[in-house]
């Protein structure tokens, strides 16, 4: 079935368009493959996710550990082998992490048949992406581990998008003199949608591999990864223009009528632009009220 567009009920939450660009890069004219409870937009050149998309019913995910992890990462049958960054081609003898974009334990509600089905599905190469050995324990993991109580404690159904960011001049690295050379995603991204007080708001959030190379990262904390929807639009040349109006840190409209004669790439106070700050309280992120224009 793969991701469901209708999982939240109301107006459909759609795949992100990809630009003619991203569309041209992607493997089948960038149509999701879908999984039991998952969908992937494939690169056909970097050999990674450009995007994965699921769903979290909060009120029936399952507690840590019910599903037991079992490494058992493996190729995608719905996409060529050859495509694909498999152990030997990215991850062994390095220090990049086997790293999921859709996380496993978000897959981990409703039917413990269906949940274990889900999680199999996670660990084919489609949804790895090569990962800083620290990125996933300081500043990823967090995220995602923010994202699951938020569905959980509330009893929330969410909508879940991720994937990497990928540049032309991310790093090349070489495993081994008789594999293909890959790059390494300069970072990764993550926009949740979900209900909150009462309406449906949604949150993208960025992490860049480099940050996390000092031994002493700065402890993950969300405002500090929130960024807006726009910002993962321009990096990554997908469109999420069905949530733009649902993202706390948007411009306000008034103040960009008022702003219309600015030049491009200007911001000018006295013209009403200010970029939106949010207060630091985490659990406020979410909440349109809590931001400060």
């Amino acid at each position: 079935m793969g991701y469901d567009t209708g999982f939240l009920g109301g107006d459909p939450v759609a795949l992100p368009s990809p630009s003619e660009h991203v569309r041209q890069q992607a493997f089948c004219d960038a149509q999701p493959i879908h999984h039991s409870r998952f969908s992937v937009i494939f690169h056909a050149h970097r050999g990674l996710a450009i995007c994965t998309a699921h769903n979290i019913d909060g009120a029936t995910l399952m507690s840590e550990g019910v599903i037991k992890r079992k490494d058992r990462f493996r190729f995608d049958d719905q996409v060529p082998t050859e495509l694909q960054i498999d152990n030997d081609r990215g991850y062994r003898s390095n220090p990049w992490d086997r790293g999921h974009l859709t996380r496993r334990r978000s897959l981990h509600w409703g039917s413990e048949e269906e949940a274990r089905r889900a999680d199999s599905e996670s660990y084919f190469w489609t949804n790895i992406a090569p990962q800083h050995e620290r990125l996933h324990h300081t500043a990823w993991g967090p995220i995602e581990n923010w994202m699951l109580e938020r569905a959980e404690t509330t009893d929330q159904r969410a909508a879940v998008f991720q994937g990497p960011i990928l540049t032309p001049d991310d790093p090349v690295h070489t495993n081994a003199s008789d594999e293909e050379p890959i790059q390494i995603p300069a970072g990764f991204w993550k926009v949740i949608v979900i209900p909150h007080h009462g309406r449906r708001t949604a949150a993208a959030f960025i992490v860049w591999q480099r940050d996390h190379d000092s031994s002493y990262p700065v402890s993950f904390s969300p405002h500090l990864e929130q960024v807006r929807l726009t910002t993962v639009e321009f990096l990554t040349g997908l469109s999420f223009l069905g949530l733009r109006a649902l993202d706390p840190l948007r411009f306000d409209e008034r103040q960009v009528a008022r702003a219309a004669d600015v030049e491009p790439g200007r911001f000018d106070r006295a013209a009403g632009v200010t970029r939106a700050a949010v207060r630091a309280h985490p659990s406020a992120i979410l909440d349109p009220a809590d931001i400060v224009l």
